[in-house]
């Protein structure tokens, strides 16, 4: 910060308009601004300190006092500086509260305190704030200092110098601490004791926690680690340092061993898993043995049961054969019936007749009521006859549909057989095609192996329950064409 020009109206001794202008002195560095006592050397430093500032720090009464004595009612009281604050060039106007005529009647009135602010701009001021409050914020925001800062630091008050150089040590360092307020550095001070205690403290326990840490892990180490202590290794160490190294080459091996563990584990579950699996497999190849045990089983009873079956084909052969001449066999004995009544008939008509023609008439009229009588029953007779006829048209309409449906189940029962016959040939495909991959599987990985004889295995204990269900539908056909064909030989 450079001080370029100052202007002094009513202010302090000075009635008139005062100017200093400092830059006269820029070539010099370091100037002296001397007086007799009373000439207003000390007002030029409160002029300055009032404008930057708006206050005085060795008036303890406030700006009531910076007004000059010597002004008229109607004379102006103001305070002008224009500095150089990098490369920014500020002018800072201020007034102080004082009395001044009042424009409208008489009396006096008061002047309130008035602040602006400006800025050279490309050769022109520009104005940046026109209140005291805005220029105070403003300042303080240029200059970087307030004014209890400025006046400690940069402008040491004249009549606190007059009580430093009097006073004794002890009042002077007193007075030096009021001067430059070091009354924050005590506290800094004591606060970082306070600190460096507590953080003393602190670091005593952490230390206290870390030697409680470090013995326990010590122990686990000594504990997990015997071999090495029967060897014997070196002293342990005794400050912190040198055991934490310690304890964290510990902590490495450790870290080594239970990965050397994790290693091992993963393997063990690799391998327990491995093991399931082949189990697994081995328990559903037993399963398909099993299976095709049992269809061996159902086959070899089906194959039992063919004889049966053969000897019931041939009766249901002789039945159709039976039932085909049954009609015309009934129908010749009752055509041989029909004939031997009517030879009958016959022969007791010429009877009769000739007893009618050689006996009397009496006779006669008793052989024709005996006639009567017996022709009449044969009448009855033959239309008993006439009626089981029809009913023996029905009957062999019924025998013929029977033939028809047995001769069906004949055809189901052939074809059944023929599937049936078809059984062990594929049994023996499918035992040549397990062997053939069994034989393959030998010379492939084991879980293949087990794989494909669990799936060949499945195949065939299905392929052979499908054939055991043709069987049983078989039979059951074999057992409807049995009941069908001696239904038909009961009628």
């Amino acid at each position: 910060m450079r001080l370029h020009h100052l202007e002094l109206t009513g202010f302090g001794p000075f009635r008139e308009r005062q100017s200093v202008d400092f830059e006269a002195f820029e070539r010099d560095g370091i100037f002296l601004i001397a007086g007799r006592t009373g000439a207003g050397k000390s007002s030029i430093l409160d002029g300055v300190c009032f404008a930057l500032y708006g206050s005085v720090p060795r008036y303890e009464s406030g700006d009531k006092r910076l007004r000059s004595d010597h002004c008229e009612p109607e004379d102006p009281t103001e305070v002008r500086l224009e500095f150089t604050v990098g490369d920014r060039r500020w002018r800072v106007t201020r007034a102080p509260e004082y009395q001044r005529p009042s424009r409208r009647g008489g009396g006096l009135t008061t002047e309130p305190t008035r602040a602006e602010l400006e800025e050279l701009v490309d050769g022109d001021w520009i104005g940046r704030a026109g209140k005291p409050r805005d220029v105070g914020l403003l300042l303080d925001e240029v200059l970087g200092l307030n004014a209890q800062q400025f006046q400690q630091v940069i402008l040491l008050a004249q009549n606190r110098f007059s009580r430093f150089l009097l006073a004794s040590g002890a009042e002077r360092q007193s007075l030096l601490r009021a001067l430059f307020g070091t009354r924050r550095y005590e506290e800094y001070a004591r606060e970082l004791g306070e600190r460096s205690k507590a953080a003393q403290h602190e670091l005593d326990a952490l230390g206290e926690r870390a030697r409680t840490l470090l013995d326990q892990a010590e122990r686990l180490i000594a504990a997990q680690e015997p071999v090495a202590a029967e060897h014997g290794e070196a002293a342990a160490p005794v400050d912190l340092v040198a055991r934490r190294a310690a304890v964290e080459l510990g902590e490495q091996r450790a870290a080594y061993r239970l990965d050397t563990l994790r290693r091992e584990r993963s393997s063990a579950d690799e391998a327990r898993a491995a093991a399931e699996a082949a189990h697994a497999e081995l328990v559903a190849l037993a399963k398909a043995q099993q299976e095709l045990a049992r269809a061996h089983e159902r086959l070899t009873v089906l194959e039992d049961a063919g004889a049966q079956i053969a000897i019931d084909r041939r009766r249901l052969q002789h039945a159709r054969a039976a039932e085909v001449l049954r009609a015309p066999l009934e129908a010749a004995l009752a055509a041989d019936d029909a004939a031997a009544a009517s030879e009958a008939a016959v022969t007791a008509a010429e009877a009769a007749w000739q007893r009618v023609a050689a006996g009397s008439g009496e006779e006669v009229a008793a052989d024709l009521a005996e006639l009567v009588e017996r022709l009449t029953g044969e009448l009855a007779v033959w239309t008993a006859a006439l009626t089981h006829e029809a009913a023996l048209a029905e009957g062999e309409a019924q025998v013929r549909d029977a033939s028809t449906e047995a001769a069906r189940l004949e055809a189901d029962v052939v074809a059944l057989d023929a599937q049936r016959a078809q059984v062990p040939a594929e049994l023996a495909r499918l035992e040549a095609e397990l062997e053939t991959e069994r034989e393959a599987a030998a010379r492939r990985d084991p879980a293949r192996v087990r794989r494909d004889e669990t799936e060949s295995r499945l195949a065939a204990a299905e392929e052979a329950e499908r054939l055991a269900a043709a069987q049983r539908e078989a039979e059951i056909a074999h057992r409807d064409a049995a009941a069908a064909a001696a239904t038909a030989a009961a009628a």
